[in-house]
């Protein structure tokens, strides 16, 4: 007989397993990924959010980053309150800051799930959720913060990549890693009802080699050098990678899901 999925459970079990590979590739990765200039590139989801936003309202950030969400927030509301627990982050929050001459903004250094910040009228959080296990809790003091609306935002990824069929079959089920699906089920689960807006297009990833290929799949699925299932990865890569323009292209790719709700305190 079959059994009901426990989502929130399994959000927990797939943090746990990707967790320690984000923390070691954060390191290394951090300065590629978060340029000091990524604050000023366009994101669709957040034009969503910032033609719904109030010059009465005050915004949170949670994971600000860079301020990629924060700035353009700030020049819509009253207020935005910028919480990072990174070093890093903050520094060049607080250099992008500068540089737009912005002075509505409060920067708070620490963690979502232990610092305090008081009502906000918007509560948001964009790709800052991966490494919380407790997903309920988290999300629970999002909807105690915001007087009037929550927006989650994470990765999206396809449902016919190769990552999501080689997981299914070396895990069980589809997810190397946290993801707006997952999520979705879990909100689900706990009685909130989100809406949801997908983002138009994907950035597929390519390699240069099947090798390059090869160690990007192991990667994503947290595997050890055991090589217990290279066979099985070499075999999906040779018939899911499409060589096009002397690289090898995948059908996984970035994109992202936003979610969002009323808190119906307003």
């Amino acid at each position: 007989m079959a059994t009901e999925t426990n989502w929130l459970a399994l959000w927990s079990r797939v943090v746990n397993t990707t967790r320690h590979r984000e923390e070691t590739e954060k390191v290394s990765t951090t300065r590629k990924h978060f340029r000091r200039d990524s604050a000023f590139r366009h994101d669709p989801l957040l034009d969503f959010v910032l033609e719904h936003l109030r010059p009465d309202q005050t915004f949170l950030d949670i994971g600000a980053g860079t301020g990629r969400w924060t700035l353009p927030a700030a020049q819509h509301v009253k207020s935005v309150t910028a919480l990072e627990p990174s070093d890093s982050m903050l520094e060049m929050l607080y250099e992008n800051i500068e540089k737009a001459g912005i002075q509505n903004i409060t920067v708070i250094q620490g963690r979502w799930e232990t610092t305090g910040v008081g009502q906000h009228d918007i509560v948001a959080c964009a790709h800052g959720i991966y490494e919380t296990s407790d997903l309920a809790a988290f999300v629970r003091k999002m909807e105690q913060t915001a007087a009037e609306r929550c927006y989650l935002v994470l990765r999206l990824p396809p449902w016919d990549g190769i990552i999501t069929r080689l997981s299914l079959e070396i895990n069980g089920h589809p997810y190397d890693s946290p993801n707006a699906v997952l999520a979705y089920n879990a909100l689900y689960s706990l009685g909130i009802y989100p809406n949801v807006l997908v983002e138009d297009g994907m950035h597929h990833w390519r390699d240069d080699t099947v090798e390059q290929a090869f160690d990007r799949a192991k990667r994503h699925l947290n595997l050890d050098s055991s090589g217990e299932h290279d066979a099985l990865i070499r075999t999906t890569l040779e018939e899911c990678l499409t060589l096009t323009d002397g690289r090898y292209l995948w059908p996984d790719g970035m994109r992202s899901a936003l979610l969002w709700w009323d808190t119906g305190k307003d």
